[in-house]
């Protein structure tokens, strides 16, 4: 008799069990669900984009755009040991859309610093200066936000650029300078 005693207590035992179990797992199940999104991106033409200015080929200058005007790269800028250089029109920036908000902004710096005391880009009222101080670099990280209007048919507003070497620099010194035009 005391088998039939145990044997009927283990069953019960494990009913409890998996009835506790399913109720934790339904109980869990209920505070769990998933969002679910879908996106679909097409590609469109930009509306603020560079230009060349009037000082390309000007001093060894070479504007080169890339894709769409989305990316520039200006080869052949000089700097005078001593003297300020300055290329008053190599890159525009063209507004063709609505008005929009623009800022520069610092990307990378390369290069000796030993032989340089500036290089300055300004569009408009937007500065982002390149200081050097013995073999480091000295900028701010981005300018402020400015509005950039739109025009009919557009507007576009060149970027100034100002170079200055120490007296006595070596000619085979070079800066490597990447920096963004941000658009909102």
């Amino acid at each position: 008799m005391e088998w039939r005693k145990i044997l009927s207590k283990k069953p019960l035992k494990l009913l409890t069990l998996l009835l506790t179990a399913m109720l934790i797992a339904t109980a869990s199940a209920a505070v769990y669900y998933s969002l679910t999104m879908t996106s679909t991106v097409g590609v469109f033409g930009t509306n603020v984009y560079f230009v060349v200015g009037n000082d390309n080929d000007t001093a060894g200058l070479v504007v080169t755009l890339g894709g769409n005007g989305t990316t520039v790269v200006l080869t052949g800028l000089r700097a005078y040991p001593n003297a300020t250089f300055t290329y008053e029109d190599p890159v525009r920036v063209r507004n063709n859309g609505t008005q929009v908000n623009v800022r520069l902004r610092h990307v990378s710096i390369s290069g000796a610093a030993d032989d340089f005391v500036f290089v300055n880009f300004t569009l408009q009222s937007l500065e982002l200066n390149y200081t050097a101080s013995g073999s480091n670099w000295n900028y701010a990280a981005n300018t402020t936000w400015i509005s950039m209007p739109a025009t009919d048919p557009d507007t576009e507003w060149s970027i100034k650029v100002e170079t200055k070497a120490i007296a006595g620099a070596s000619t085979s010194s070079s800066v490597t300078i990447e920096m963004t035009v941000d658009v909102e």
